[in-house]
């Protein structure tokens, strides 16, 4: 790819192909059987059938 050819793509083409190489991650980890670790509603979450349980930090004021 050259410098010329950068201007032919829109912020919508970038945030599709991230959209879509992180779904196709998502879906490798998910049948391999791995956990995954996402952002969700302000919270971090971990879903899986090898996922840890996430406990809260000692000492922390939030939930």
């Amino acid at each position: 790819m050259t410098s010329q050819d950068v201007g032919k793509y829109t912020v919508e083409d970038t945030h599709n192909a991230l959209r879509n190489a992180v779904r196709k991650a998502l879906e490798r980890k998910k049948k391999l059987g791995h956990y995954s670790v996402m952002w969700q509603a302000n919270r971090l979450v971990l879903e899986g059938p090898d996922a840890p349980v996430l406990t809260k930090p000692s000492g922390s004021d939030t939930e």
